[in-house]
């Protein structure tokens, strides 16, 4: 027992001991037949697989949520992975060969230690032509202000808005006709000896119109998302597409060579 074990030791060295002769022999053809291999890995990756192109835009919302926006880009993912392009053309107001184009979606939060500026975020899309971006930038910022829960909180704070601006302007038409009573003189005739210092009236009313000019402000910015820096389009494809195509060129190479070791192995 022990003998035989003891020569099918010397037998396992005696293969690889042949191996290593035979691939020293054989070095110049096994690099061949790798490069071959190699080659013909790469054109098929290359030929078969698009190239992706990644870019980021940057928006801001005050009522759109990260979490509500993340379930809405799951939705259009899930669309794309399906192959359902109609459905993402008529989800981004786009054409169906435009949506074709899409490969992913994503949106994330801008990392910013300012707490004021939580209301950011980055979308990122991968796409196979980077000519459709600007197409897909209009289309996703239109399907996130046309949704239902979107389009009843804008018009709530434009009704707000407006009723504010209201109320602001009507103080503002009191206050100018104290102000002009206190001008005539007619104000301290009618109150008597008030302890009263007129210069308080100008400064709530500058008070009263900078709070109006805020809320004006707000009105205007109201739609619920804005760009900030859109979508860029680049000429180079992912880095990850690169790698993954070099290492399948790779294995294809070693696959030739491992089956050029068989067939010599067989004969």
């Amino acid at each position: 027992m022990a003998e035989h074990k003891y020569t099918d030791e010397i037998d396992l060295l005696g293969l690889i001991l042949r191996s290593i002769n035979f691939i020293r022999r054989n070095f110049w053809t096994l690099l061949m037949i790798f490069t071959i291999g190699s080659a013909i890995g790469l054109t098929y990756y290359l030929t078969a697989n698009r190239k992706v192109y990644q870019s980021k835009m940057m928006v801001s919302s005050k009522i759109l949520t990260k979490m509500y926006a993340t379930k809405l880009f799951d939705n259009a993912n899930k669309h794309i992975n399906e192959g359902g392009y109609e459905e993402i053309a008529s989800m981004f107001d786009m054409t169906a060969k435009s949506a074709k184009e899409i490969t992913r979606l994503k949106i994330e939060d801008l990392i910013i230690d300012d707490p004021k500026e939580n209301d950011k975020f980055l979308i990122t899309a991968e796409v196979y032509s980077s000519q459709i971006l600007p197409e897909l930038q209009h289309g996703l910022v239109k399907y996130l202000e046309n949704n239902d829960y979107v389009k009843v909180r804008v018009e709530q704070n434009k009704n707000y808005l407006k009723q504010m601006i209201a109320e602001v302007d009507k103080e503002i038409a009191d206050m100018e006709k104290v102000k002009l009573r206190i001008y005539e003189g007619d104000f301290f005739q009618r109150s008597g000896n008030v302890m009263f210092d007129p210069t308080t009236v100008n400064s709530k009313i500058l008070d009263l119109k900078k709070q109006r000019l805020e809320f004006q402000n707000t009105l205007q910015l109201i739609n619920s998302v804005h760009v900030i820096n859109g979508f860029t389009e680049f000429n180079s494809p992912l880095q990850q597409q690169f790698l993954g195509m070099i290492l399948y060129g790779l294995s294809i190479g070693v696959i030739f060579v491992f089956a050029y070791l068989g067939i010599f192995t067989i004969r």
